[in-house]
């Protein structure tokens, strides 16, 4: 099978620069180094299937994120969080 994309990491000779090419799995090479890897291991099921990486779709990750709101622009080289103030109870003082 030459062609597609490749499952498993591979090292092979460049057929032109006699350089030595590493590939890794996700790697799409070109027809003339994918002949090189006769191997069907090292080849994804669905041949010829080389593009764009697939792009996941969805709300993005927030874990460890701060939200937005309490978030605040800070020109002092700080984190960027507001400081929060302190909550005090009001207490009823009795007057006499």
């Amino acid at each position: 099978m030459a062609g597609g994309r490749l499952k498993a990491a591979v090292y092979v000779q460049d057929p032109t620069t006699r350089e030595e090419l590493v590939l890794l799995p996700g790697d799409c090479p070109e027809p003339e180094v994918a002949v090189l890897i006769p191997n069907p291991d090292a080849w994804e099921a669905r041949p010829g299937e080389c593009g764009p990486e697939p792009v996941a779709v969805g709300e993005p990750e927030t874990s460890g994120s701060v939200p937005a709101a309490d978030l605040e622009a800070d020109e002092g080289g700080g984190t960027g969080l507001k400081k929060q103030s302190p909550r005090r109870s009001r207490t009823s003082s009795a007057s006499s």
